[in-house]
């Protein structure tokens, strides 16, 4: 299977400029490091998060608000998962015992009109936080690794328009295991059914060192850098790719 992590890397000014500058820091290390990677086809994504409206009942005498464990629905759009599709990622509370919430695919262009009803019909169960986006986002393959780069855009819908830039992603796959059962060459074993067991830690190991060849001796600011990893589920290939919304979900939630 194809395993990814990802990697956000804040930029405290939300300056576009600032991001750009951080994306073309990464993308020259990239290919100062690894040779024999090249450019592929660009990528882009489309992001929205709305969260639930806590009811009346969680505010206290004095008005205000008591704490409240919030649901999301995350919209995503991603040219890498899918051209003709969009995925809904419906997140309950954490540690709410109800799993890791369910992902939905529905066609693409369907996508603008489903956040429109929770923005309009459905205004007072759920509320925008923000949309964000990456076009024409950096691709490098080469060997059994894929990376994307983008510069992430945010709008500033509340504030008449504008954009603003939180930051910059860069997503990191490879092969989790494969054919061979080599524990030491490839991660991987068979479990007591003799399917494949497959080890992420290994994996996750692996993409942690690629990333820190990446970002060695390079200035990416004092922000703390966000890491996330895919944590797939059974349930064959069609999990694989749930694992993967997820993930960005995660990470594009920012403090939403």
């Amino acid at each position: 299977m194809e395993y990814s992590g990802l990697y956000f890397i804040p930029t405290p000014t939300a300056q576009p400029a600032d991001s750009s500058t951080t994306a073309s820091t990464l993308i020259s290390s990239l290919e100062t490091h690894f040779h024999t990677l090249t450019r592929s086809t660009p990528w882009a994504l489309t992001y929205r998060l709305f969260r639930d409206t806590p009811p009346r009942s969680f505010s206290d005498l004095s008005g205000d608000p008591t704490p409240f464990a919030h649901t999301y629905q995350h919209f995503l759009t991603h040219t890498s998962l899918s051209q003709n599709r969009a995925y809904i990622h419906f997140a309950p509370p954490p540690n709410s015992n109800k799993g890791s919430g369910s992902v939905a695919a529905i066609p693409a262009q369907q996508s603008d009109a489903q956040a429109l009803l929770l923005r309009t019909q459905l205004a007072a169960l759920w509320s925008p936080r923000h949309t964000l986006s990456v076009q024409n986002g950096a691709t490098y393959t080469g060997g059994s690794f894929t990376v994307q780069i983008g510069e992430v855009r945010a709008l500033r819908e509340a504030q008449g328009g504008g954009v603003s830039s939180p930051g910059v992603v860069v997503c990191i796959s490879t092969i989790a295991g494969g054919e061979e059962s080599d524990t030491a060459g490839n991660g991987t074993g068979l479990n007591g059914n003799g399917e494949e067991k497959l080890d992420f830690g290994f994996v996750q190991a692996t993409i942690r060192e690629f990333w820190g060849k990446i970002k060695e001796g390079r200035d990416l600011g004092r922000a703390e850098v966000r890491e996330a990893f895919m944590v797939p589920k059974e349930g064959g290939r069609s999990e694989e790719k749930d694992a993967v919304v997820r993930m960005w979900c995660d990470v594009l939630r920012l403090r939403g």
